[in-house]
């Protein structure tokens, strides 16, 4: 028997909760430990359409990326997906930033879906030291592009239609190679970025000033959106989940955002 316990350590054996960042929310958040499962529902949030279709499909647990509780919580009410969820017995499992630093996580899906080689990480908690955490990467385009050409490629990589990055056509230099990326919303890292080298950096939820600070920097900014840039690890997510746990069905969810 599968207890949602169970598949909490599943989760935390792909990505350990224990190097999520301080302000964060991963590990299990709704349900009880000892309910039993043998259907998983996976989806980069756990919206009201998410936890419908977990309904639907006779799941038992979901597992997200952003974690349905994240602040403080003053009041839970009917219609709010995490009373929903408990209210059908459906139990809900976050892995956030501890995805994002995951060997195999978001950040090395999404350097794959971009073709990204020789790699390095984009931030080190202790650079040179073994067992320290790690955030977003760095790496070589498979060959050289301009800023258009670069934006069709992200497009295409992350399933989006033309014209939906956004950047700024006179900012970073007019031929491309190496390039940062981090998931999600990571413009704090333009620095880091810079030093190693690179002449882009895609990330999502970027603001006006930022543009013009990576402009500054001599560097082109990206941003591919906060949910594209995560969705496309979840696809591998399941095939994790598939695979930590051998007779339990593990489901993409199918609607919007499923990447």
């Amino acid at each position: 028997m599968i207890t949602v316990q169970d598949v909490a350590r599943a989760v935390d054996g792909i990505a350990p909760f224990d190097t999520q960042l301080d302000w964060d929310n991963s590990g299990l958040l709704v349900g009880d430990p000892a309910g039993e499962v043998d259907r998983v529902l996976v989806a980069l949030d756990a919206t009201a359409e998410v936890i419908r279709e977990a309904a639907s499909l006779g799941a038992q647990a979901i597992v997200t990326h952003h974690p349905v509780i994240f602040r403080g919580v003053q009041r839970l009410l009917a219609g709010d997906p995490p009373y929903e969820a408990a209210a059908r017995g459906i139990a809900i499992i976050s892995a956030h930033t501890c995805y994002d630093m995951a060997e195999g996580g978001v950040n090395h899906a999404l350097a794959d879906a971009l073709g990204l080689r020789d790699r390095r990480p984009l931030w080190e908690e202790r650079p040179g030291e073994a067992g320290g955490r790690s955030l977003g990467l760095a790496g070589e385009l498979p060959c050289p592009m301009t800023r258009e050409e670069l934006a069709a490629w992200v497009e295409e990589a992350l399933h989006l239609r033309p014209g939906y990055v956004r950047w700024l056509p006179d900012a970073g230099p007019e031929s491309i190679r190496r390039v940062a990326v981090c998931g999600g919303a990571g413009s704090d890292y333009l620095a880091q970025a810079k030093a190693l080298g690179c002449a882009a950096y895609i990330t999502g939820d970027v603001r006006h000033h930022e543009f013009l600070a990576a402009r500054q920097l001599g560097l082109l900014l990206m941003d591919a959106g906060h949910g594209a840039t995560e969705g496309i690890a979840m696809p591998r997510l399941r095939r994790q989940l598939e695979g930590a746990m051998p007779g339990v069905e593990v489901v993409l969810f199918s609607g919007e955002g499923a990447f």
